[in-house]
């Protein structure tokens, strides 16, 4: 079995511009892109598998119907794995946890995480919030007085920020991301500094469902993870995370290769430099499945993100 290529899913937003395009090298996508899909199986939205005995099938398919690709298929495609590029502020959201979101009827609330590629001079997300209880949060939001609200974070190049259910975020202009999130639909929009849509209407918002499920003890505004490191010859592998939700790793390969064969499959996003996997080519905007005990060799001067769930 070989590594099973899909192609992204490009999402044209408000806050879109050519930055996907012009760094992952996607000509064919429309202009405003300003996120793509590169692994997802919701509904009709799901990445269509471009070699190989599988070749136009979608991922939803191979996940229903090809178990031993994955291992444990017994739930829904776990996860949204995006290429996120916005030209403008994001608007401020919140996920709920597991508890809200079964309350409402799902499974699962939505974890998610941000790896950075990019980014402009002085960027930054908005994560969390300064109010301590639910009092204050409603009074800092009735008078306006977002600058006091919010809690923002500055974010560089191979910055990695973990956004647990419940904290208030927000990604902002001028960074290009790896974004790894929960495969629920459920997003409560907090605030969209007022825009308008391309009809001229704002959107909108959902700020009872928001602050229903904002945290606001202290630790719920900031990052929660630990980062080991091994390193192979001239092979790096970091993982950022390994919860329940998800793993996500970092693979860095220097002139060398690296023999991937895991127990657990691996989605595969090239995001610098190029080279190839088991002989055929690769660089960035690249994205692959790696079958469950299927042995891979990646070799060149290449960074892929790794993420399994």
């Amino acid at each position: 079995m070989e590594p099973l290529f899909f192609k992204p899913i490009p999402f044209v937003t408000i806050w879109g511009g050519n930055s996907i395009k012009d760094y992952y090298g996607y000509d064919w996508m429309p202009d405003h892109t300003g996120q793509a899909w590169a692994f997802a199986a919701q509904g009709e939205q799901s990445n269509v598998c471009q070699n190989g005995p599988f070749a136009g099938k979608t991922l939803g398919e191979l996940w229903a119907e090809q178990p031993e690709l994955f291992g444990d298929t017994d739930r829904e495609f776990p996860l949204i794995i995006s290429m996120l590029c916005p030209c403008d502020d994001l608007s401020i959201q919140v996920h709920p946890d597991d508890a809200h979101a079964r309350a409402l009827g799902f499974e699962h609330g939505k974890n998610e995480a941000w790896y950075f590629l990019e980014t402009q001079n002085e960027a930054k997300i908005v994560f969390g919030h300064n109010a301590t209880d639910e009092d204050e949060l409603r009074s800092l939001v009735g008078q306006g007085r977002w600058s006091e609200l919010l809690r923002h974070l500055n974010v560089h190049a191979d910055d990695f920020v973990y956004i647990d259910a419940g904290t208030l975020h927000a990604c902002c202009a001028g960074v290009i991301a790896y974004e790894v999130q929960q495969s629920t639909d459920i997003t409560y929009r907090f605030y969209d500094y007022d825009r308008v849509d391309m009809s001229g209407a704002r959107r909108p918002l959902h700020l009872e469902q928001a602050i229903g499920t904002l945290r606001y003890d202290h630790a719920a505004n900031y990052e929660r993870y630990s980062t080991t490191v091994e390193a192979f010859g001239g092979c790096i592998r970091t993982t950022y995370i390994d919860s329940p939700s998800f793993r996500i790793e970092k693979l860095q390969v220097d002139k060398d290769t690296y023999e991937l064969c895991d127990k657990a499959y691996e989605l595969v996003s090239v995001v610098r430099g190029s080279g190839d996997v088991n002989g055929m080519a690769i660089g960035v905007g690249s994205h692959f499945l790696v079958p469950r005990d299927v042995p891979v060799r990646i070799s060149g001067k290449i960074t892929c993100m790794m993420t399994t769930a």
